[in-house]
């Protein structure tokens, strides 16, 4: 008899869904993080090109890009390919049944295989040496080395920087032979990207309206909806994914869009600066770089997207904040003298009567409410005013006509 390795994992029992929904329902995060807040990410450049390494809090995820010579298809002659390959051996609890090692590894690939081949961010064309007979085909091993939750933002993040850092061979085809040229005899060419994808993922709970970026793998599998959206560095909508129970508006997915418009647009300009210091770096050390066992370990030079980029932010802010605690005290004093004059007409006027004049509707014309007894007699002297006021009307309208008649007789007569 196999046990449903499911239950294994964090958050697939009842009690701790029932523990996460109360945490969530009081707002409150297991690593102390507010609901819009993301881990750090830290990203380790090998010696090889287009390897890669990036750590989100706990989730690691190891990439490797290569390159190889083969025949295009028939429906694009001129144009490479691009192929995604996901492997989960590294994560023990996935692996102790296959039918969930399968099922993780597909969707995961099939995010993947639409985040950057569907939305086409490589140039595929530039890929091909000759028409209908030789381009390169580009191949991406995404291999997960430890799950702690958000793995299709680590491995978005991991393709994205193995695909910017990946440099393939120049290569030259006259009179039908290829000549592939090596690193001394030419530089390497980096790949052309039309855009640069980024995904961000958010959890949707019944228990709170307020989504969760970034979770944890216990946040993650007792999530009730997961959406999954991936964004270029052009704020561009990519890709959206978005599954579960929990019912969802428009106003959170507008939302969610919004924030991970603005995060993945950071976090291309991270890779970015990334990238330009490990240049830096190979140049300075005569490419002499450590091999992959310094990447998996601590030894090995890691890049943090908070050292990187949260320098730039906090420097203009410094001011804003300086002014703002001038502005407070400025204005701290006049309320609390508004406020003890205030409170002393109310305490002693405790037992006086509610005037309704200050909470009622009033009009530019009108004027105080009568009481109940005046607007009775009101009405009944209005009623008698207006009772006899008629009546006089009637009476002069009756003279005049009479007079009008009399004067009309009288003429004709004169």
């Amino acid at each position: 008899m196999f046990m449903n390795s499911n239950l294994f994992e964090p958050g697939k029992s009842k009690p701790e869904r029932n523990f996460v929904q109360l945490a969530v329902k009081q707002n409150q995060r297991f690593d102390g993080r507010r609901s819009n807040e993301c881990r750090d990410v830290e990203l380790t450049f090998g010696a090889d090109w287009g390897t890669v390494a990036v750590s989100l809090g706990e989730t690691k995820v190891l990439t490797h890009v290569t390159c190889d010579l083969g025949a295009p298809t028939t429906s694009r002659p001129n144009e490479g390919k691009l192929q995604l390959n996901v492997n989960l051996g590294g994560v023990a609890f996935l692996d102790e049944v296959q039918s969930t090692h399968d099922q993780r590894s597909l969707t995961l690939n099939s995010l993947l295989e639409r985040t950057f081949r569907s939305s086409r961010c490589v140039d595929l064309e530039s890929l091909c040496v000759a028409a209908e007979q030789h381009v390169w085909c580009i191949r991406v091993d995404i291999n997960v080395l430890n799950h702690d939750g958000n793995l299709y933002d680590a491995s978005t993040i991991a393709t994205l920087a193995a695909l910017m850092h990946f440099r393939r061979p120049d290569v030259t085809f006259a009179d039908d032979e290829l000549r592939i040229y090596t690193e001394k005899e030419r530089e390497f060419i980096p790949l052309l990207f039309l855009h640069y994808p980024v995904s961000v993922t958010y959890c949707i709970y019944k228990s709170s309206g307020q989504p969760i970026v970034d979770p944890l793998l216990l946040e993650e599998n007792a999530a009730d909806s997961v959406i999954v959206l991936s964004f270029n560095s052009y704020q561009e909508l990519c890709t959206l994914n978005a599954g579960g129970t929990a019912p969802t508006n428009v106003r959170t997915i507008m939302q969610c869009a919004r924030n991970a418009a603005t995060r993945a647009k950071s976090l291309v300009d991270f890779i970015r600066k990334a990238l330009s210091l490990d240049e830096e770096r190979r140049l300075q050390d005569g490419r002499l770089v450590q091999g992959l066992v310094a990447l998996i370990g601590d030894n090995q030079q890691k890049l943090s997207f908070r050292k990187l980029m949260g320098h730039q932010k906090q420097e203009p802010q410094a001011p804003q904040s300086e002014k703002m605690d001038v502005d407070t005290k400025a204005i701290a004093k006049p309320n609390v003298e508004e406020t003890a004059v205030e409170e002393e007409p109310d305490n002693q006027e405790t037992d006086a009567p509610v005037d309704s004049s200050s909470w009622l509707p009033q009009d530019e014309d009108s004027q105080e409410l009568p009481t109940p007894s005046e607007a009775s007699t009101a009405k009944a002297g209005k009623g008698k005013q207006n009772r006899s006021k008629s009546k006089a009307n009637k009476k002069q309208q009756a003279k005049k006509q009479n007079h009008s008649d009399s004067e009309e007789e009288a003429k004709p007569v004169i």
